[in-house]
Formats: structure tokens, sequence, C-alpha cells
């Protein structure tokens, strides 16, 4: 994003909770094309999603699937099931999968015969993101050390600085610490030279991190919505999903202490100001419902809670496109984003939909 922008928004602002937002502008100019993609199936809780020799392997709760694509046929069966959510999925080199669980730590393996992963310390289950590195390291990104991964928008409110980043080696060693007080880790990939680019939800921003010295260097800063998860693509380039909008609203929200200590003690949580990952038709959901409708209709340029929206960048992580599912749409809360085939595939969480985008894409110019 651009740097003068970032700094004119930062004076205007105190901290990471400042009244302003970048604009939906540029690169990431509003568009219907996440909403107008191929539906390929309905799945509940689908998340994330990984390359696999015949198609392409699924979370979706606490069930592993395979999704088989035949042409115009997609099938899906489900290859493993826990007791826990599945709250993220790697797959190594060798063809090895290493899973996160929730309440069960880290499996790793493949089907029928899984080994857990021990992580350093007693941690909720929030192990959100994983990524093998050629070597056979794996790097696992834990959201928050303070609450599970669906409590993801309690950790927002409460201003959450506690995530970290694991580093387990290739066989049965310990894992290591490499980063720590990130803001809801949420995505991660290996880049050449073996660092690693991680997203950081609550501070909008995509980080390069050296796993050996620890240093840290900001890629890209300043995004639109709250970056999720993060995935190779073709052109040495990359995916990212992006959950949710950034609104003033929330930003709001999250500067005025009294007021959001005060929503969190005495409000439900599905009630609190915020974002989330799918639009609610309930007439008592003001952002979604009042605010953007005008004679009855829905206005697409509207702050809506929730929002979908998939970026591809560059090798240096600069975003070059994007799609949107913007308020009078559906297809929200992209949680997921992998290519395979010469195609994109996209998690929308928010609507329980496997999508199918061109992988090709239209350059740098937005149209």
């Amino acid at each position: 994003m651009g740097r003068l922008g970032t700094a004119i928004r930062r004076l205007m602002s105190r901290g990471d909770a400042g009244f302003s937002v970048p604009a939906m502008d540029g690169v990431f100019k509003p568009d219907n094309r996440l909403e107008q993609a191929e539906r390929l199936l309905t799945l509940d809780d689908i998340d994330n999603l990984v390359p696999a020799e015949a198609g392409l392997l699924c979370s979706s709760g606490n069930s592993l699937r395979r999704i088989e694509l035949r042409g115009a046929q997609v099938v899906s069966h489900e290859i493993a099931r826990f007791e826990g959510e599945i709250t993220f999925i790697a797959r190594a080199p060798d063809g090895g999968l290493a899973l996160g669980v929730e309440g069960q730590g880290i499996h790793a393996g493949k089907p029928g015969s899984w080994k857990g992963r021990a992580l350093p310390r007693a941690q909720p289950a929030c192990a959100v993101a994983g990524a093998f590195a050629a070597d056979g390291t794996l790097f696992v990104c834990i959201g928050s050390a303070r609450h599970g991964a669906r409590a993801w928008k309690r950790d927002l409110m409460e201003l959450g600085r506690s995530g970290s980043i694991l580093a387990f080696p290739p066989g049965d060693g310990l894992p290591r610490e490499i980063a720590a007080g990130l803001a809801f880790p949420y995505g991660i990939v290996a880049l050449p030279g073996g660092r690693i680019a991680v997203s950081e939800s609550w501070r909008h921003r995509i980080l390069e991190l050296d796993p050996h010295s620890g240093a840290r260097r900001i890629l890209v800063e300043d995004l639109p919505a709250y970056p999720a998860r993060l995935a190779p693509a073709s052109g040495a380039g990359f995916w990212l999903g992006l959950f949710a909008p950034r609104r003033q609203l929330f930003e709001l929200v999250l500067r005025e202490h009294n007021y959001r200590r005060e929503m969190m003690a005495t409000i439900d949580p599905g009630e609190w100001v915020g974002p989330d990952l799918a639009g609610s038709a309930r007439p008592d959901q003001p952002i979604q419902q009042g605010s953007i409708r005008q004679m009855g209709v829905l206005k697409p340029w509207g702050p809506s809670q929730s929002y979908g929206l998939v970026a591809r960048c560059d090798a240096d992580m600069n975003p070059l496109e994007s799609w949107h599912s913007r308020a009078d749409g559906t297809m929200h809360g992209i949680t997921s984003v992998c290519e395979l085939a010469g195609a994109a595939y996209a998690a929308s969480r928010g609507s329980g939909t496997l999508l199918r985008l061109p992988a090709g894409g239209k350059g740098s110019s937005h149209g």
C-alpha cells in the first residue's frame, strides 16, 4: 500500500486503532469477480485448502476431506475425522501432512498413521496456519496464547498481541519459538533463502521473518481488511485471503476502551460491533441493514460487517489484483486460497462455499 497514505493515516490516529482506514481503491478497487466466480460445492465450515495429487485437501469442522476435480464434476470425500475442529492443514514436500486439531495440538503424518507433535507449553487450540520449508521444517502460527481459534473476535477486541511462530524440526524434535508478541498471525508461507512471510491480522500487515535471527521486516502494511492465510502462486507470487473488512466504526470501538470493555462484559459476542465472517439478515444488526439500504435496496458500497476479498501478490508480496464480494454479496469470510493446475481455489467460510477463479490474472491493471 502507499507509504505516504499510511503515514498520513498514522498522523490522524492513535496507535493501532485509529479512525482512519485505507480506502478500497487502486489494486483493491471493488468489483464483483469473487461473487461471480464458479461455485464448486457447498461445505459447512470449509476453511483451510491445500493442493494434493488428486485435487485438493480441505478442512470442514472436524473433518479432513479430499476434493476430487473431475472436469465439471466435483466430488468431496472424508478421509479422516478428529474429536476437535481442524484449525489448519499444511502439506510437506514429500506429501506428508500436518494438522492443527482443537484440544489435541499438532498431528503429523498421513491418514491412518497420525503422530502427535507436542507444543512447548499449554496453550488453547489456536494453531491457525502452517507451512513446510524445503528442508522439512514445519512453521506454525499460534494466533493467540489466550483464546482458541473460534474466539478470534474476542482476541481482536482485547487488542491481542500474544501470537507466536513455532518451528518444528524434521523428525521428533521439540519446536522452538522464533517470534512472539504478534497480533494474531493467521497465515504463513516459505520464502526463498529460508525466510518466511507471516500475515499479522490485527496489525493489517504482512511481515518477513528470519527464522534464525528473528529479524523482522514489513513487506506490506495498512491493508484494507484483516489478512488470513498465504499460499504460493505461479510466477513466484503469492495468494492472500482477507477474511473480514476494516471499518471506521470498528476502529472507533477498538479505540474507545471503556465502551469496548463494557460491550464485551454485558453483550453476547454475536452482537458485538466488529468484523464478522458472514452477513446477517437480522433486523437488529444496523450496520448490516439500516446503514446500507436505500429504498429497500441493499447497496454494494455499504459498510458491511463481512466482506469477500482475495488478493494475488508478486514475489515481494505487493498486491497486484483482487477479487471482491461486496456488501450485497454472500461469498464472504475468505480464510484460505490455493492454486492448482492453472486455477485458484478460495474457501468462503462465511457462506460455506468452495470457489474457483482463473489464476492467470490481469497483471497490475485492475480494470
